[in-house]
């Protein structure tokens, strides 16, 4: 590859990742900071409090060789120990989040209840954040479930994959990884605890 291709490339990845941080800050322009619903409510996630209704439930099949995302190296942000995501044991609910989002918290809060086996991954794919504020965050929450960084590269395959809500926070965007690599996308009034469970159960 030429270093024009190269060139080419990066400010291909950098427009789209500007246009997703573009996204988050009109949503909190939005008021999406917004506060209120109980915490271990079975009902809409964010949604009480006038939460994001954008995303719904699609359903996207992956495989773990056709998806970085899948295959992306991370790091244990308390043990720093490495994994990927196709090397968890499926069904495998993986959370994008970020340490300043309360709905964020409020759907955290929910998944620690759930019922059933399953892994559990609080991925924080906010560029402003790092592994410190995110171990503090599951520390001081007692989060007992294993979270990391997204890397950039993985940021940019997630929003190739599932478009630029998987990373706005505040829609409280939720992927469900089956064993098949079968992957479903839930978001805004999809993505509760029942909701969750439900698609988890049927992998």
């Amino acid at each position: 590859m030429t270093n024009d291709s190269h060139d080419r490339s990066g400010r291909s990845s950098r427009r789209t990742l500007l246009a997703a941080g573009g996204t988050l800050a009109t949503s909190l322009l939005g008021g999406c900071l917004g506060s209120g619903g109980s915490a271990d409510s079975d009902t809409e996630a964010g949604a009480s409090d006038g939460g994001s209704t954008t995303g719904g439930m699609a359903t996207e099949t992956a495989t773990p060789t056709s998806d970085e995302w899948l295959s992306t190296e991370l790091s244990a942000v308390r043990s720093g120990e490495t994994f990927t995501v196709d090397s968890l044991t499926a069904p495998v609910v993986i959370q994008s989040f970020a340490v300043w989002c309360p709905k964020c918290k409020r759907l955290s809060n929910q998944l620690a209840q759930l019922d059933g086996t399953y892994t559990l991954l609080g991925l924080n794919t906010d560029p402003n954040e790092d592994a410190a504020k995110v171990r503090q965050h599951a520390e001081e929450n007692d989060f007992g479930w294993r979270f990391a960084v997204a890397p950039t590269e993985m940021t940019q395959s997630l929003v190739d994959r599932f478009g630029s809500t998987v990373v706005n926070a505040p829609s409280t965007p939720v992927i469900v990884v089956c064993e098949s690599g079968t992957a479903t996308f839930l978001s805004g009034s999809d993505s509760t605890r029942p909701t969750i469970r439900q698609t988890a159960e049927e992998c």
